[in-house]
């Protein structure tokens, strides 16, 4: 989760501060806990903007503080522009905007879109895309806050009488009526789009999850409409969390089991504050039940102690709020299982369509045989007659010894009722899908006199399932390297790949998981079909999570990779380039996971070994691509220099024997103590001197191009860590400086002095008692 700045975490703990505060003073109220007064649901002045549930309950809350007698809100700004300003030492409300200026596509997190480039698209493929909000803190003000009441007393005694308590309202008997019948028409669209509301006579509400169905006393079991009205409320909110539904863990069975207690306790906050909000929105106090009131203690601690308790209560009860909201405005909220079948189904429709059953029946019928093939619908008695070519099957145009009059009524004695004649191609060509022979029987068949000789059956089962329901051999949730879910599918004799699910769907599949293990295997074949249609219909959404992404790496220099785990340092890699191991670098978490997913895992460790080991790979590379042009220089050089040109002519004759040489090969006590260094200090850079040139090896050639931007001056060969090239010309001031800039050790193939072997070259006293013997970084 992104981390909060501190006008976040201000905001937040204003917000826990309200709620607890309410929750706190309602065993002395009565209950009630939200609206006592009996306001309207929070709004912007003068322009009436609706709010979020989530940011009206902290407006309403922050109105019954400080007794408002309006649920009515403004910015500082703008009750100044309009000479209202809000009046000194007054506190505000955190008010949580959300900036949609980007979209992002449902299944591809990379395809990301400006707000005017998304009002551009058609309204279908709008669907596709879902906004990417930003989440800015505002403070608003309520207008009891404001000079409001003193410069315009008139526009607020209006504004009271509109959106005032019920009281300042004059709440009458008509109001009540009418709100009798809002709600009753609130339970009709409920019953009719969200859960069933029937009545029972037990005289205790509740919600029956196995049933999905909320059962309410009578009203009058109540003692006042307002109890029956939330209570409804509570349990209308209770059926979102249907495991069909949006599935909160509080609503949901484990293996049989009921949900934890914390679980438990959670779901209750969310019912409560949900529906106190809806009871907001119909302008009624809202009052915590006698069970909730004992959990107060509770959810204060929680509230304080618990950081992410805020957002998920955020969360659950803005959906838990839209899904009733759908509901009213007549949408029919599914269960999310049939709600993807339906998904699956129409898009299952713009897939290519298989023939492979109706490509084998147009090889069997054959005149000189007299054989024919026959599709048989047993279920309505129909069956398909397909004729050798060349018979068509308009009436009076028969082959000899295929009479269709004659088959007919064979097929009819067996109790086919209607008969249909086909070709096996051309304008009465037979060529139905696959999916068309689900459920039916084919035979190859021949007339003899009056009956119909079956010869043999046609096994379509494999054909027709193929074409029916897609096989998988795996199907699993894996992490991209920016942590982002994505459903990894590998169908039947296909390549595997990944997509990135919805957001419902992912949310459902960790909370089946989460919650209910014996349902997860059904819910993961449901998202697998869903998702492979729409991959097929949309190849392009199709994403490989299992390469290197780098264009410009070359995979032949890596010969060797190896990955495991360490108790100390965790998961490692370690590869070998160019013939060097390196020393290992760490793997993570989402990394390794997908390392046991790949179908091919020798090819994807190499791509691991690519993305972890890219910078060390692009410096071999860059000294190649550079290695040309440090040559043009040189040899400017050499033609201003005539004295030069020459030494640097016989210093190549000379060096000429040791540039392609291995470094095996040079003196044993060279060898040796060339050895020796590499193996204290791995990374260290060891030059060999002979005549006036310096020699390195190819690996160490690398860095010396890198660190002093200096590539070797030889011509281009193929990279080999075991040979020695060379890399410094003349034995100068100027190639001194630069060897001392390295802090390399220099070895003298002509005769190495004590001091060459044993330390850096060109260092002082002062810098050896210092400065310990630096590496060279890769």
């Amino acid at each position: 989760m992104k981390e909060k700045s501190q006008i976040e975490k201000n905001a937040e703990e204003r917000q826990i501060e309200l709620l607890s505060t309410a929750l706190n003073e309602a065993s002395n109220a009565g209950g009630h806990w939200l609206n006592a007064a009996g306001k309207g649901f929070p709004k912007f002045y003068p322009r009436g903007v609706a709010v979020s549930p989530f940011n009206g309950l902290f407006m309403a809350l922050h109105s019954d503080r400080n007794g408002c007698k309006t649920n009515l809100f403004t910015l500082y700004s703008d009750a100044k522009a309009r000479g209202t300003s809000v009046r000194e030492h007054e506190q505000g409300v955190p008010f949580l905007f959300y900036n949609w200026n980007k979209y992002v596509h449902r299944n591809n997190p990379e395809d990301i879109i400006s707000r005017d480039a998304y009002l551009k698209l058609d309204e279908e493929v709008q669907k596709q895309y879902k906004g990417i909000h930003n989440r800015e803190i505002r403070t608003l003000f309520n207008i009891d806050q404001t000079t409001l009441p003193y410069v315009d007393k008139e526009e607020y005694d209006m504004v009271l009488l509109k959106d005032g308590s019920a009281v300042e309202r004059g709440y009458s008997e008509a109001d009540e009526r009418r709100l009798h019948i809002r709600f009753n028409d609130f339970l009709l669209k409920m019953r009719d789009n969200l859960v069933p509301v029937r009545s029972d006579g037990s005289g205790m509400p509740h919600y029956e999850t196995d049933r999905d169905a909320v059962y309410m006393p009578r009203q009058r079991d109540f003692g006042h409409y307002n109890d029956y009205v939330q209570e409804a409320l509570r349990q209308i909110v209770s059926a979102t969390g249907h495991q069909q539904r949006l599935a909160r863990e509080g609503m949901v069975m484990k293996n049989g089991m009921g949900p934890s207690e914390d679980a438990l306790k959670q779901e209750r906050l969310i019912v409560e504050v949900a529906s106190g909000i809806k009871m907001l929105e119909l302008g009624l106090p809202a009052r915590l039940s006698d069970k909730s009131l004992e959990l107060v203690d509770y959810w204060n601690r929680e509230l304080k102690e618990n950081p992410n308790l805020m957002d998920a209560l955020e969360g659950d009860v803005n959906n838990a709020l839209e899904v009733i909201h759908k509901a009213e405005r007549g949408e029919k909220i599914e269960y999310a299982t049939m709600r993807n079948r339906r998904q699956t189904s129409d898009m299952q429709e713009q897939l290519p369509k298989h023939f492979y059953v109706a490509d084998e029946i147009r090889k069997h019928p054959n005149k000189e045989d007299r054989t024919i093939v026959i599709v048989i619908d047993p279920s309505s008695k129909s069956a398909d007659v397909i004729l050798p070519a060349g018979a068509s099957p308009e009436v009076d145009n028969e082959v000899p010894g295929m009479n269709k009059a004659r088959i007919g009524r064979a097929l009819r004695r067996e109790g086919i009722e209607n008969v249909r004649f086909f070709n096996p191609d051309g304008t009465w060509g037979y060529r139905p899908d696959d999916t068309y022979f689900a459920q039916k029987q084919i035979s190859l068949a021949r007339l003899k006199n009056w009956a119909l000789e079956m010869l043999s059956t046609l096994d379509i089962t494999p054909a027709v399932k193929r074409a029916d329901e897609i096989g998988f051999d795996q199907v699993q949730m894996i992490q991209d390297d920016k942590n982002r879910w994505a459903l990894y599918l590998k169908p039947e004799h296909q390549s595997g790949y990944s997509i990135y699910p919805d957001k419902d769907d992912l949310n459902r599949f960790f909370s089946t998981l989460k919650q209910s293990m014996d349902n997860i295997e059904n819910v993961r074949m449901e998202l697998a079909h869903k998702y492979y249609a729409l991959a097929e219909t949309q190849p392009d959404l199709k994403v490989d999570l299992f390469s290197s992404g780098a264009q410009d790496i070359d995979l032949n220099r890596i010969q060797r990779v190896s990955v495991f785990k360490t108790k100390q340092e965790g998961t490692l890699c370690v590869a070998t380039i160019d013939g060097k191991k390196l020393q290992p670098r760490s793997v993570t978490r989402q990394q390794w996971q997908r390392m046991w997913v790949a179908e091919d895992r020798a090819k994807y460790k190499c791509h691991l070994a690519a993305t972890l080991f890219a910078d060390v790979l692009r410096k071999g590379q860059t000294q190649e691509v550079t290695a040309g042009k440090r040559q043009e220089e040189d040899t400017q050089q050499q033609d201003k220099d005539k004295n030069s040109k020459q030494a640097d002519g016989e210093a190549q004759k000379t060096g000429s024997s040791l540039k392609e040489l291995s470094i095996k090969d040079i003196p044993e006590q060279m060898y040796g103590k060339y050895e020796q260094i590499k193996e204290e200090q791995p990374e260290a850079v060891v030059l060999f001197k002979h005549g006036n040139n310096y020699y390195a090896s190819m690996y160490d050639a690398e860095t010396i191009a890198n660190e002093l931007n200096l590539p070797p001056s030889k011509e281009r060969v193929p990279y080999d860590a075991n040979k020695i090239i060379l890399v410094f010309e003349h034995d100068n001031e100027e190639t001194r400086q630069q060897i001392h800039a390295l802090r390399a050790y220099v070895m003298d193939c002509d005769g190495m002095s004590k001091a060459q072997q044993n330390g850096p070259a060109e260092t002082t006293d002062e810098e050896n008692e210092n400065e310990q013997r630096p590496t060279m970084r890769r």
